[in-house]
């Protein structure tokens, strides 16, 4: 057999155990990644007396972890590109765990925001490097459909926090340290939410580095290496096979001195024909969908919770949902702290939300084995506009949840798809690093819309949503133009 690509290696050898191995690992990768992300919205609640949060620390407190994730994106994907995709992924994985772990103790609110945003710094690594690690042990044909799969981790991410705070809300744990520091149950539950992290972590390093990396530094013999480990797992010989490997020129990694000029040089790459029009079209794109399912999403579950009984708009819950009271004036002052409520009494709509993301993901898979993929993404966005649309007038209770959850469920399962049209439009050694620097430009979407609906939903409510349904009109005309 003549040398190959690594790609045709990978099929030719055929998908087996090996995948499903990593698959597992990307799996609890991810789902750590969105556990992480979300328990914020439950935190926000359960602190809020303890802390006495006004809307502002609330709103602090959920973008301090996507403001980490921001910083640290833009060079992380150089990292990945240099030293190797399970390296970093590793090491993020340690980081984020290790200082989780050290937030959960915080006494006040402004040094647990500082700690979250430091595990944000680890965290935009495992989030962004997972679907790359993930895409490069399986081939081209592959990757759309196990990349949609493998997102189910977010809709088991989104049930495994309310169901975690379910099972601790109840007992009211508190275990008192000093008279004035107590171990309340909310910090159990950021301790808890760390599971899947773990799990992920001691499967990254059982596992091989991808073959791709390899071959794009020049390690022919390690790729090779590896893919006599895919052949093993999968219960075949790789010299049976015959598969040689061939060299990519353009795989070749370009030094310079230093680390933040070769960064600089590599990022000006990206913004250069013939990938500047791919790269900024799913930039903006994937931007469009961390704002809305991200940004908004992440209060879902505080709007939520509210009594939702009766025939009410969106807009006209939002203004009685105590989470939004803001304390009396008094000649033109705040009298007293602000109102405070730090229970969670509806955490199944949280549930039915974690749902709607298994539904949707079972929904696009079955999609891409009859639309091309930039099709799904296009009618995904244009069902979430129209739902958007919906809540300026929808009033009655069961509607009005289906289409909230789904005007952030639908653009949200397409975050990895998209991702892996970025993935396949780009040559192996921009991957990592336009990966991760999309990733965290996209997050200043996130950040952009949780602080839009934490500082502003409550001024004008019906300005706000349909801010959220305008870019999701323009993601539509853009997701267009995406490459097949």
């Amino acid at each position: 057999m003549p040398a190959v690509d690594v790609d045709t290696a990978l099929l030719t050898i055929g998908y087996g155990f090996a995948q499903v191995i990593i698959f597992v690992v990307s799996f609890f990768t991810y789902m750590y990644s969105v556990s992480e992300s979300m328990s914020v919205s439950y935190i926000v609640v359960l602190t809020s007396c303890e802390f006495a949060t006004t809307k502002e620390e609330k709103t602090l407190l959920a973008d301090s972890l996507l403001g980490g994730m921001v910083v640290s994106g833009l060079f992380i994907g150089f990292l990945a590109d240099k030293y190797g995709r399970k390296y970093i992924l590793r090491l993020a994985l340690i980081g984020a765990l290790g200082f989780s772990s050290i937030s959960a103790l915080m006494p006040e609110l402004y040094s647990l925001s500082v700690l979250r945003m430091i595990v944000g710094l680890f965290l935009s690594g495992v989030s962004s490097l997972q679907v790359g690690f993930l895409t490069e042990f399986h081939a081209p044909q592959w990757r759309p459909l196990v990349v949609t799969l493998c997102s189910q981790s977010v809709s088991t991410a989104l049930i495994y926090c309310p169901l975690m705070t379910m099972a601790i809300q109840p007992h009211s744990i508190s275990v008192n340290i000093t008279s004035d520091y107590h171990m309340r149950g909310w910090r159990f539950l950021m301790m808890i939410v760390q599971i899947p992290g773990w799990i992920a972590l001691l499967g990254i390093c059982l596992v091989p580095e991808t073959p791709h990396f390899y071959m794009s530094v020049r390690r022919d013999q390690e790729a090779t290496e590896v893919l006599k480990w895919i052949c093993r797992m999968n219960r075949k010989n790789l010299e049976d096979l015959d598969i040689f490997l061939t060299e990519d020129p353009r795989a070749t990694i370009i030094s310079k001195e230093g680390f933040f000029r070769n960064m600089l040089y590599e990022m000006t790459r990206l913004f250069r024909k013939p990938y500047v029009g791919t790269f900024m079209i799913c930039l903006m794109v994937i931007f469009g969908l961390f704002f809305t399912s991200i940004g908004m999403g992440i209060w879902f579950p505080i709007i939520r919770n509210m009594d939702n009984s009766g025939s009410h708009r969106l807009c006209d819950l939002v203004e009685n949902n105590p989470i939004f009271h803001a304390p009396p004036i008094i000649n033109g002052t705040e009298a007293g702290p602000p109102s405070c409520h730090d229970e969670m009494t509806n955490l199944i709509d949280p549930i039915y939300y974690g749902l709607a993301y298994m539904g949707c993901f079972f929904l696009s898979s079955l999609l891409l084995q009859c639309l091309i993929r930039k099709n799904v993404i296009t009618l995904h966005i244009a069902v979430a506009f129209v739902l958007g649309i919906s809540l300026n007038f929808l009033k009655q209770p069961t509607l009005v949840l289906v289409c909230f959850t789904g005007m952030m469920v639908m653009p949200g399962v397409l975050i990895p798809l998209a991702s892996s049209v970025l993935i396949d439009a780009l040559p192996i050694h921009l991957r990592g690093k336009a990966l991760c620097m999309v990733r965290s430009l996209a997050r200043l979407g996130a950040v952009g819309g949780s602080t839009l609906v934490g500082l502003l939903i409550r001024v004008s409510c019906d300005t706000t949503l349909n801010l959220f349904n305008v870019y999701l009109a323009v993601c539509v005309i853009l997701a267009i133009f995406l490459p097949k």
